[in-house]
Protein backbone atom coordinates (compact mmCIF):
# COMPACT_ATOMS: atom_id res chain seq x y z
CA UNK A 1 0.00 0.00 0.00
CA UNK A 2 1.70 3.21 -0.68
CA UNK A 3 1.50 6.09 1.13
CA UNK A 4 -1.10 8.49 -0.10
CA UNK A 5 -3.30 5.51 0.09
CA UNK A 6 -2.20 4.62 3.50
CA UNK A 7 -2.76 8.05 5.01
CA UNK A 8 -6.30 8.28 3.11
CA UNK A 9 -7.35 4.96 4.99
CA UNK A 10 -5.94 6.57 8.33
CA UNK A 11 -8.08 9.56 7.80
CA UNK A 12 -11.34 7.30 6.74
CA UNK A 13 -10.79 5.13 9.77
CA UNK A 14 -10.29 8.34 12.27
CA UNK A 15 -14.40 9.67 11.01
CA UNK A 16 -15.59 6.61 13.61
CA UNK A 17 -12.71 6.10 15.70
CA UNK A 18 -12.64 9.69 17.02
CA UNK A 19 -16.58 9.78 17.09
CA UNK A 20 -16.63 6.52 19.49
CA UNK A 21 -13.88 8.55 21.45
CA UNK A 22 -15.75 11.61 21.75
CA UNK A 23 -18.61 9.33 22.73
CA UNK A 24 -16.74 7.84 25.45
CA UNK A 25 -15.32 11.24 26.65
CA UNK A 26 -19.14 12.56 26.58
CA UNK A 27 -20.10 9.49 28.45
CA UNK A 28 -17.81 9.65 31.27
CA UNK A 29 -18.49 13.81 31.33
CA UNK A 30 -21.93 13.11 32.08
CA UNK A 31 -21.01 11.08 35.52
CA UNK A 32 -18.12 13.63 36.58
CA UNK A 33 -19.52 16.40 38.66
CA UNK A 34 -19.20 19.91 36.65
CA UNK A 35 -17.43 21.28 39.84
CA UNK A 36 -14.68 18.41 39.22
CA UNK A 37 -12.76 20.90 37.05
CA UNK A 38 -9.22 18.88 37.13
CA UNK A 39 -10.79 15.48 36.64
CA UNK A 40 -12.71 16.63 33.73
CA UNK A 41 -9.92 18.30 31.69
CA UNK A 42 -7.76 15.53 32.28
CA UNK A 43 -10.32 13.16 30.50
CA UNK A 44 -10.98 15.80 27.94
CA UNK A 45 -6.92 16.47 27.78
CA UNK A 46 -6.02 13.00 27.19
CA UNK A 47 -9.24 12.40 24.81
CA UNK A 48 -7.79 14.41 22.47
CA UNK A 49 -4.66 12.78 22.73
CA UNK A 50 -5.98 9.60 21.61
CA UNK A 51 -7.94 11.16 18.98
CA UNK A 52 -4.43 12.55 17.44
CA UNK A 53 -3.02 9.10 18.04
CA UNK A 54 -5.56 6.75 16.60
CA UNK A 55 -5.35 8.03 12.93
CA UNK A 56 -1.40 7.64 13.77
CA UNK A 57 -1.46 4.19 14.74
CA UNK A 58 -3.42 2.95 11.58
CA UNK A 59 -1.73 4.40 10.14
CA UNK A 60 1.24 2.43 11.31
CA UNK A 61 -0.37 -0.81 10.83
CA UNK A 62 -1.50 -0.45 7.52
CA UNK A 63 2.01 0.43 6.65
CA UNK A 64 3.13 -2.64 8.24
CA UNK A 65 0.34 -4.69 6.39
CA UNK A 66 1.48 -7.41 4.34
CA UNK A 67 -1.23 -7.13 2.12
CA UNK A 68 -4.03 -3.98 1.15
CA UNK A 69 -6.62 -5.17 3.43
CA UNK A 70 -8.21 -2.68 4.96
CA UNK A 71 -8.43 -3.56 9.18
CA UNK A 72 -11.87 -5.60 10.07
CA UNK A 73 -14.17 -3.11 10.80
CA UNK A 74 -16.64 -5.52 11.30
CA UNK A 75 -17.43 -9.61 12.28
CA UNK A 76 -17.32 -12.04 9.52
CA UNK A 77 -21.04 -11.95 8.78
CA UNK A 78 -20.34 -8.53 6.94
CA UNK A 79 -17.24 -8.80 5.16
CA UNK A 80 -18.99 -8.57 1.87
CA UNK A 81 -20.78 -4.69 3.12
CA UNK A 82 -17.40 -3.83 4.04
CA UNK A 83 -15.74 -4.59 1.12
CA UNK A 84 -18.14 -2.70 -0.93
CA UNK A 85 -17.17 0.18 1.19
CA UNK A 86 -13.67 -0.21 0.48
CA UNK A 87 -13.99 -0.61 -3.05
CA UNK A 88 -16.35 2.17 -3.48
CA UNK A 89 -13.75 4.82 -1.20
CA UNK A 90 -10.92 2.84 -2.50
CA UNK A 91 -10.68 5.78 -5.85
CA UNK A 92 -11.42 8.28 -3.96
CA UNK A 93 -8.40 8.48 -1.31
CA UNK A 94 -5.97 10.58 -3.31
CA UNK A 95 -8.98 13.48 -3.32
CA UNK A 96 -9.47 12.88 0.49
CA UNK A 97 -5.61 13.34 0.96
CA UNK A 98 -5.48 16.30 -1.55
CA UNK A 99 -8.57 18.22 0.63
CA UNK A 100 -6.79 17.04 3.72
CA UNK A 101 -3.65 18.63 3.42
CA UNK A 102 -5.18 22.18 1.57
CA UNK A 103 -7.38 22.10 4.30
CA UNK A 104 -3.93 21.46 6.90
CA UNK A 105 -2.43 24.20 5.03
CA UNK A 106 -4.58 26.90 5.27
CA UNK A 107 -5.32 25.90 9.15
CA UNK A 108 -1.39 26.25 9.33
CA UNK A 109 -1.24 29.27 8.02
CA UNK A 110 -4.08 31.00 10.29
CA UNK A 111 -1.86 29.17 12.84
CA UNK A 112 0.79 30.90 11.95
CA UNK A 113 -0.82 34.43 11.68
CA UNK A 114 -2.44 34.05 14.96
CA UNK A 115 1.08 32.85 16.42
CA UNK A 116 2.32 36.30 14.74
CA UNK A 117 -0.54 38.52 16.04
CA UNK A 118 -0.26 37.24 19.87
CA UNK A 119 3.64 37.81 20.03
CA UNK A 120 3.52 41.32 18.69
CA UNK A 121 0.77 42.29 21.55
CA UNK A 122 3.84 41.57 23.77
CA UNK A 123 5.71 44.12 22.29
CA UNK A 124 3.84 46.81 20.61
CA UNK A 125 1.38 49.20 22.36
CA UNK A 126 3.05 48.45 25.89
CA UNK A 127 4.38 49.71 28.55
CA UNK A 128 5.09 49.11 32.23
CA UNK A 129 2.63 49.20 34.88
CA UNK A 130 3.33 51.04 38.61
CA UNK A 131 4.84 49.69 41.45
CA UNK A 132 1.35 48.75 43.15
CA UNK A 133 0.29 46.04 40.15
CA UNK A 134 3.91 44.55 40.16
CA UNK A 135 3.86 43.57 44.15
CA UNK A 136 0.33 42.94 43.98
CA UNK A 137 1.32 40.42 40.71
CA UNK A 138 4.32 38.87 43.17
CA UNK A 139 2.06 38.55 46.16
CA UNK A 140 -0.48 36.46 44.14
CA UNK A 141 2.36 34.44 42.75
CA UNK A 142 3.11 33.38 46.04
CA UNK A 143 0.38 32.51 47.13
CA UNK A 144 -0.75 30.35 43.74
CA UNK A 145 3.29 28.96 44.11
CA UNK A 146 4.18 30.24 40.32
CA UNK A 147 7.80 30.23 40.63
CA UNK A 148 8.82 31.25 37.27
CA UNK A 149 9.39 34.89 36.35
CA UNK A 150 6.16 36.95 34.75
CA UNK A 151 6.02 39.72 33.69
CA UNK A 152 3.51 42.25 33.77
CA UNK A 153 2.82 44.96 31.05
CA UNK A 154 -0.22 47.64 29.75
CA UNK A 155 -1.26 46.92 26.64
CA UNK A 156 -3.51 49.31 24.54
CA UNK A 157 -4.49 46.47 21.75
CA UNK A 158 -5.88 44.23 24.02
CA UNK A 159 -9.62 44.55 26.12
CA UNK A 160 -9.28 41.65 28.36
CA UNK A 161 -6.40 40.63 30.75
CA UNK A 162 -4.83 37.67 28.99
CA UNK A 163 -1.42 36.04 29.27
CA UNK A 164 1.10 35.38 26.67
CA UNK A 165 4.20 33.15 26.13
CA UNK A 166 5.12 29.82 27.91
CA UNK A 167 9.13 29.95 28.39
CA UNK A 168 8.95 33.65 29.64
CA UNK A 169 5.35 34.25 30.42
CA UNK A 170 3.84 37.71 30.19
CA UNK A 171 0.64 39.27 31.16
CA UNK A 172 -1.09 41.49 29.15
CA UNK A 173 -3.47 44.12 31.14
CA UNK A 174 -5.35 46.68 29.59
CA UNK A 175 -4.80 50.46 29.87
CA UNK A 176 -8.42 50.39 30.64
CA UNK A 177 -8.60 48.49 33.35
CA UNK A 178 -5.57 49.97 35.03
CA UNK A 179 -7.35 53.10 35.05
CA UNK A 180 -10.15 51.25 37.31
CA UNK A 181 -12.70 50.30 34.00
CA UNK A 182 -15.70 49.76 37.04
CA UNK A 183 -13.27 46.74 38.66
CA UNK A 184 -12.80 46.60 42.00
CA UNK A 185 -9.28 46.08 43.70
CA UNK A 186 -10.43 42.61 44.45
CA UNK A 187 -12.04 41.63 41.05
CA UNK A 188 -8.68 43.11 39.35
CA UNK A 189 -6.69 40.81 41.96
CA UNK A 190 -9.18 37.51 41.08
CA UNK A 191 -8.60 38.27 37.00
CA UNK A 192 -4.30 38.12 37.60
CA UNK A 193 -4.88 35.18 39.90
CA UNK A 194 -6.95 33.69 37.13
CA UNK A 195 -3.99 34.53 34.55
CA UNK A 196 -1.51 33.62 37.21
CA UNK A 197 -3.20 30.04 37.03
CA UNK A 198 -2.40 29.85 33.17
CA UNK A 199 1.03 30.50 33.79
CA UNK A 200 1.30 27.95 37.05
CA UNK A 201 -0.61 25.09 34.76
CA UNK A 202 1.55 25.44 31.38
CA UNK A 203 -1.34 26.33 29.86
CA UNK A 204 -0.16 27.89 26.88
CA UNK A 205 2.62 25.62 25.61
CA UNK A 206 -0.82 23.15 26.34
CA UNK A 207 -2.96 25.70 23.88
CA UNK A 208 -0.47 25.58 21.50
CA UNK A 209 -0.45 21.82 20.80
CA UNK A 210 -4.23 21.93 21.40
CA UNK A 211 -4.24 24.06 17.83
CA UNK A 212 -2.06 21.73 16.19
CA UNK A 213 -4.18 19.20 16.57
CA UNK A 214 -6.81 21.00 15.61
CA UNK A 215 -5.25 21.88 12.51
CA UNK A 216 -4.29 17.91 11.87
CA UNK A 217 -7.87 17.08 12.67
CA UNK A 218 -9.85 20.08 11.22
CA UNK A 219 -12.16 17.96 9.41
CA UNK A 220 -13.56 16.22 12.48
CA UNK A 221 -16.44 17.55 14.28
CA UNK A 222 -15.94 15.65 17.03
CA UNK A 223 -12.48 16.83 17.76
CA UNK A 224 -13.72 20.51 17.93
CA UNK A 225 -16.25 19.27 20.27
CA UNK A 226 -13.48 18.00 22.57
CA UNK A 227 -11.14 20.72 22.07
CA UNK A 228 -13.90 22.95 22.84
CA UNK A 229 -14.58 21.08 26.25
CA UNK A 230 -10.54 21.43 26.70
CA UNK A 231 -11.10 25.09 26.91
CA UNK A 232 -13.90 25.02 28.86
CA UNK A 233 -12.27 22.70 31.55
CA UNK A 234 -9.51 24.81 31.21
CA UNK A 235 -10.75 27.78 32.08
CA UNK A 236 -12.92 26.05 35.13
CA UNK A 237 -9.39 25.06 36.34
CA UNK A 238 -8.15 28.82 36.92
CA UNK A 239 -11.60 29.66 38.10
CA UNK A 240 -11.17 27.65 41.05
CA UNK A 241 -7.56 28.84 41.23
CA UNK A 242 -8.12 32.37 41.04
CA UNK A 243 -11.26 32.00 43.53
CA UNK A 244 -9.36 29.73 46.13
CA UNK A 245 -6.27 32.49 45.57
CA UNK A 246 -8.96 35.47 46.46
CA UNK A 247 -11.59 33.88 48.44
CA UNK A 248 -14.50 34.85 47.45
CA UNK A 249 -16.66 33.24 44.36
CA UNK A 250 -18.95 36.15 44.18
CA UNK A 251 -16.64 39.05 43.34
CA UNK A 252 -14.75 36.87 41.10
CA UNK A 253 -18.20 36.10 38.91
CA UNK A 254 -18.83 39.12 38.90
CA UNK A 255 -15.48 40.31 37.75
CA UNK A 256 -15.96 38.13 34.80
CA UNK A 257 -18.90 39.98 33.82
CA UNK A 258 -17.99 42.39 33.60
CA UNK A 259 -15.14 41.24 31.11
CA UNK A 260 -17.73 39.90 28.96
CA UNK A 261 -17.72 43.23 27.60
CA UNK A 262 -14.14 43.60 27.06
CA UNK A 263 -13.91 40.29 24.90
CA UNK A 264 -11.27 41.03 22.00
CA UNK A 265 -8.26 38.95 22.98
CA UNK A 266 -6.01 36.70 20.17
CA UNK A 267 -7.16 33.00 20.36
CA UNK A 268 -3.64 31.89 21.10
CA UNK A 269 -3.50 34.36 24.45
CA UNK A 270 -5.49 32.78 27.38
CA UNK A 271 -7.25 35.29 28.98
CA UNK A 272 -10.09 35.39 32.13
CA UNK A 273 -12.25 36.32 29.94
CA UNK A 274 -12.75 32.70 27.95
CA UNK A 275 -15.03 29.52 27.78
CA UNK A 276 -18.70 30.48 28.13
CA UNK A 277 -19.12 33.02 30.55
CA UNK A 278 -22.29 32.24 31.70
CA UNK A 279 -21.53 28.61 32.13
CA UNK A 280 -18.60 29.82 34.11
CA UNK A 281 -20.54 32.14 36.36
CA UNK A 282 -23.56 29.83 36.73
CA UNK A 283 -20.75 26.89 37.86
CA UNK A 284 -19.08 29.56 40.84
CA UNK A 285 -22.26 30.77 42.19
CA UNK A 286 -24.21 27.46 41.86
CA UNK A 287 -24.73 23.85 42.37
CA UNK A 288 -23.42 22.62 39.32
CA UNK A 289 -25.56 20.09 36.75
CA UNK A 290 -23.18 17.46 34.28
CA UNK A 291 -23.32 18.58 30.83
CA UNK A 292 -25.73 17.10 29.16
CA UNK A 293 -25.33 13.94 26.63
CA UNK A 294 -24.55 14.82 23.22
CA UNK A 295 -27.62 14.45 20.70
CA UNK A 296 -25.71 13.61 17.78
CA UNK A 297 -24.17 10.44 19.35
CA UNK A 298 -27.61 9.34 20.63
CA UNK A 299 -28.64 7.36 17.77
CA UNK A 300 -25.51 5.36 17.25
CA UNK A 301 -24.60 5.03 20.97
CA UNK A 302 -27.74 5.73 23.09
CA UNK A 303 -28.52 1.86 23.80
CA UNK A 304 -24.60 0.94 25.00
CA UNK A 305 -24.71 4.58 26.90
CA UNK A 306 -28.33 5.04 28.39
CA UNK A 307 -27.47 3.68 31.57
CA UNK A 308 -24.86 5.79 31.73
CA UNK A 309 -26.48 8.63 30.72
CA UNK A 310 -29.05 8.40 33.53
CA UNK A 311 -26.65 8.23 36.26
CA UNK A 312 -25.15 11.43 35.32
CA UNK A 313 -28.61 12.94 34.74
CA UNK A 314 -28.98 12.11 38.45
CA UNK A 315 -25.63 13.21 39.39
CA UNK A 316 -25.03 16.79 40.80
CA UNK A 317 -24.05 19.04 43.57
CA UNK A 318 -27.63 19.33 45.90
CA UNK A 319 -26.32 21.95 48.16
CA UNK A 320 -23.56 24.33 47.94
CA UNK A 321 -20.89 24.07 50.04
CA UNK A 322 -19.38 26.46 52.31
CA UNK A 323 -16.27 28.69 51.85
CA UNK A 324 -13.10 26.71 52.91
CA UNK A 325 -10.76 27.77 55.59
CA UNK A 326 -8.16 27.88 52.98
CA UNK A 327 -10.46 30.52 50.85
CA UNK A 328 -11.59 32.46 53.75
CA UNK A 329 -7.68 32.99 55.33
CA UNK A 330 -6.42 34.23 51.59
CA UNK A 331 -9.41 36.89 51.46
CA UNK A 332 -8.96 37.39 55.47
CA UNK A 333 -5.00 38.31 54.79
CA UNK A 334 -4.72 39.69 51.32
CA UNK A 335 -8.20 41.68 50.40
CA UNK A 336 -7.36 44.95 50.36
CA UNK A 337 -11.08 45.82 51.31
CA UNK A 338 -11.47 46.12 55.14
CA UNK A 339 -14.91 45.02 54.52
CA UNK A 340 -13.92 42.08 52.74
CA UNK A 341 -11.51 41.39 55.75
CA UNK A 342 -14.02 42.15 58.39
CA UNK A 343 -16.18 39.65 56.97
CA UNK A 344 -13.84 37.13 55.90
CA UNK A 345 -12.45 37.27 59.94
CA UNK A 346 -16.23 36.57 60.60
CA UNK A 347 -16.83 33.68 58.88
CA UNK A 348 -13.47 32.49 59.70
CA UNK A 349 -14.11 32.40 63.91
CA UNK A 350 -17.03 30.00 62.91
CA UNK A 351 -15.52 27.75 60.66
CA UNK A 352 -13.37 26.50 64.28
CA UNK A 353 -10.51 25.23 61.58
CA UNK A 354 -7.26 24.85 63.76
CA UNK A 355 -5.64 26.77 60.70
CA UNK A 356 -7.25 30.05 61.35
CA UNK A 357 -5.95 30.33 65.04
CA UNK A 358 -2.62 32.02 63.62
CA UNK A 359 -4.06 34.30 61.04
CA UNK A 360 -7.00 35.39 63.97
CA UNK A 361 -3.85 36.40 65.89
CA UNK A 362 -1.94 38.07 63.05
CA UNK A 363 -5.04 40.15 61.90
CA UNK A 364 -6.36 40.82 65.67
CA UNK A 365 -2.65 41.91 66.59
CA UNK A 366 -1.61 43.67 63.30
CA UNK A 367 -4.03 44.39 60.44
CA UNK A 368 -4.48 48.58 59.85
CA UNK A 369 -8.18 48.51 60.26
CA UNK A 370 -9.86 49.01 63.82
CA UNK A 371 -12.84 47.32 62.69
CA UNK A 372 -11.32 44.37 61.36
CA UNK A 373 -8.91 43.96 64.44
CA UNK A 374 -11.72 44.23 66.91
CA UNK A 375 -13.92 41.55 64.91
CA UNK A 376 -10.44 39.53 64.83
CA UNK A 377 -10.65 39.42 68.40
CA UNK A 378 -14.10 38.73 69.14
CA UNK A 379 -13.89 35.65 66.64
CA UNK A 380 -10.80 34.52 68.22
CA UNK A 381 -11.61 34.54 72.07
CA UNK A 382 -15.17 32.33 70.73
CA UNK A 383 -13.52 30.19 68.54
CA UNK A 384 -10.29 29.38 70.47
CA UNK A 385 -10.73 30.09 74.22
CA UNK A 386 -7.46 28.65 75.87
CA UNK A 387 -4.64 30.14 77.46
CA UNK A 388 -2.51 31.03 74.19
CA UNK A 389 -5.69 32.99 72.85
CA UNK A 390 -5.75 34.76 76.54
CA UNK A 391 -1.97 35.63 76.18
CA UNK A 392 -2.94 37.40 72.95
CA UNK A 393 -6.06 39.08 73.93
CA UNK A 394 -4.07 40.60 77.34
CA UNK A 395 -1.77 41.89 75.07
CA UNK A 396 -4.04 43.64 73.08
CA UNK A 397 -6.23 44.98 75.77
CA UNK A 398 -2.96 46.36 77.33
CA UNK A 399 -1.41 47.59 74.78
CA UNK A 400 -4.22 48.29 71.24
CA UNK A 401 -3.83 51.77 69.96
CA UNK A 402 -7.52 52.13 69.69
CA UNK A 403 -9.95 51.89 73.02
CA UNK A 404 -12.89 50.20 70.98
CA UNK A 405 -10.44 47.13 70.18
CA UNK A 406 -9.11 47.17 74.09
CA UNK A 407 -12.67 47.36 75.13
CA UNK A 408 -13.37 44.33 73.34
CA UNK A 409 -10.44 42.35 74.16
CA UNK A 410 -11.46 42.77 77.45
CA UNK A 411 -14.93 41.70 76.78
CA UNK A 412 -13.94 38.88 75.14
CA UNK A 413 -11.72 37.56 78.33
CA UNK A 414 -14.21 38.20 80.80
CA UNK A 415 -16.80 35.82 78.21
CA UNK A 416 -14.62 33.36 78.11
CA UNK A 417 -15.65 29.69 78.85
CA UNK A 418 -15.04 28.59 82.36
CA UNK A 419 -13.53 32.14 83.31
CA UNK A 420 -10.04 31.43 81.24
CA UNK A 421 -9.72 34.96 80.59
CA UNK A 422 -11.03 36.35 84.28
CA UNK A 423 -7.66 36.03 86.15
CA UNK A 424 -6.43 39.14 82.85
CA UNK A 425 -9.28 40.96 83.49
CA UNK A 426 -9.37 41.47 87.00
CA UNK A 427 -5.49 41.95 86.66
CA UNK A 428 -5.75 45.15 84.37
CA UNK A 429 -8.60 46.35 86.58
CA UNK A 430 -6.20 46.46 89.35
CA UNK A 431 -2.96 47.43 87.94
CA UNK A 432 -3.47 48.75 84.18
CA UNK A 433 -1.59 52.39 84.36
CA UNK A 434 -4.89 54.16 81.98
CA UNK A 435 -7.86 55.10 84.23
CA UNK A 436 -9.98 54.41 81.00
CA UNK A 437 -8.94 50.79 80.55
CA UNK A 438 -9.36 49.58 84.44
CA UNK A 439 -12.90 51.30 84.15
CA UNK A 440 -13.48 48.72 80.97
CA UNK A 441 -12.13 45.84 83.12
CA UNK A 442 -14.62 46.72 85.89
CA UNK A 443 -17.74 46.71 83.64
CA UNK A 444 -16.73 43.44 82.79
CA UNK A 445 -16.03 42.21 86.06
CA UNK A 446 -19.03 42.93 87.23
CA UNK A 447 -20.61 41.79 84.24
CA UNK A 448 -18.86 38.07 83.74
CA UNK A 449 -17.17 37.48 87.16
CA UNK A 450 -19.61 35.25 89.22
CA UNK A 451 -20.55 37.34 92.78
CA UNK A 452 -18.15 35.50 94.82
CA UNK A 453 -15.41 36.88 92.96
CA UNK A 454 -16.70 39.80 91.60
CA UNK A 455 -17.80 41.95 94.98
CA UNK A 456 -14.28 40.97 96.63
CA UNK A 457 -12.14 42.46 93.78
CA UNK A 458 -14.96 45.69 93.51
CA UNK A 459 -14.91 46.30 97.05
CA UNK A 460 -10.79 45.75 96.90
CA UNK A 461 -10.88 48.57 93.80
CA UNK A 462 -13.59 50.81 95.14
CA UNK A 463 -11.29 51.27 98.20
CA UNK A 464 -7.10 51.17 96.32
CA UNK A 465 -8.00 53.15 93.12
CA UNK A 466 -6.59 56.60 92.73
CA UNK A 467 -8.67 57.50 89.91
CA UNK A 468 -12.19 58.80 91.01
CA UNK A 469 -14.01 57.98 87.97
CA UNK A 470 -12.70 54.57 88.79
CA UNK A 471 -13.47 54.76 92.29
CA UNK A 472 -17.07 55.76 90.78
CA UNK A 473 -17.28 52.73 88.70
CA UNK A 474 -16.58 50.32 91.19
CA UNK A 475 -18.56 51.25 93.86
CA UNK A 476 -22.07 51.93 91.24
CA UNK A 477 -20.85 48.21 90.39
CA UNK A 478 -21.13 47.11 94.03
CA UNK A 479 -24.20 48.76 94.22
CA UNK A 480 -26.04 47.04 90.68
CA UNK A 481 -24.97 44.07 92.24
CA UNK A 482 -26.11 44.18 95.57
CA UNK A 483 -29.37 45.58 94.38
CA UNK A 484 -29.71 42.53 92.24
CA UNK A 485 -29.24 40.04 94.49
CA UNK A 486 -31.94 42.20 96.87
CA UNK A 487 -34.37 41.64 93.61
CA UNK A 488 -33.46 38.07 93.65
CA UNK A 489 -34.01 37.52 97.14
CA UNK A 490 -37.54 39.10 97.05
CA UNK A 491 -38.41 36.64 93.95
CA UNK A 492 -37.69 33.89 96.30
CA UNK A 493 -39.49 34.92 99.12
CA UNK A 494 -42.56 35.69 96.93
CA UNK A 495 -42.00 32.15 94.84
CA UNK A 496 -41.83 30.34 98.24
CA UNK A 497 -45.41 32.47 99.40
CA UNK A 498 -46.52 31.08 96.51
CA UNK A 499 -46.11 27.57 97.24
CA UNK A 500 -47.45 27.72 100.72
Amino acid sequence: MNAIHTLGWALVHSLWQDALAAAGLASLLALVPARAARVRYALAALTLAIMLALPLATALRLDAASDAAMPALAAPALTSLVDRIRAGLEPTLPWIVALWLGGVLVMSARLASGWATTRRLATAGTRPVSDAWRQALARLARRLRVSRPVRLLASALIEVPAVIGWWRPVILIPVSVLAGGGLTPLQLDALLAHELAHVRRHDYLVNLLQTAVETLLFYHPAVWWVSTRVREEREHCCDDLAVAACGDARVYATALLRTEQLRAAPALALGAGGGSLLGRVRRLLAPATPDAFPRWLAGVFGGALALAVAIGSGWGLHRSLPASADSLIALATGSRDPEVRHDAVKELGQTKDPRARMTLIALAQTDPDDDVRDEAVESLGAAFPDAETVRVLAAIARRDPNEHVMREALETLGRMKNGAGLPVVIDIARTHPNPDVRREAVESIRDEAPRAISVPILREIARRDRDPDVHRKAAHALAKLDDSRRHEARSSVASSSLRI
